[in-house]
């Protein structure tokens, strides 16, 4: 994956039922993540290692947040 330049990103990984998780905060909006750059990032010899990414982002309506599930090869979970 030479050429995919990674951002610094500040995250928590997490865990529940089996599964483990990179959660990053996006609430400002200014992380921009390429399916490419997911997979790196969960990559377990060469990443963090996860199942996925929990993208924290602002809500479009009432609620304070949403959250966005993309699996560990990039593609954002339906």
């Amino acid at each position: 994956m030479l050429g995919t330049l990674m951002p610094k990103v500040h995250f928590t990984k997490m865990n529940g039922a089996g599964n483990d998780f990179v959660m990053l905060d996006n609430r400002a909006g200014e992380l921009q993540l390429s399916d490419a750059q997911i997979s790196r990032l969960c990559d377990r010899h060469r990443g963090i290692g996860a199942d996925g990414v929990l993208l924290v982002e602002p809500a479009a309506s009432g609620a304070d947040f949403r959250m966005r599930y993309y699996n560990a090869d990039g593609g954002e979970a339906e």
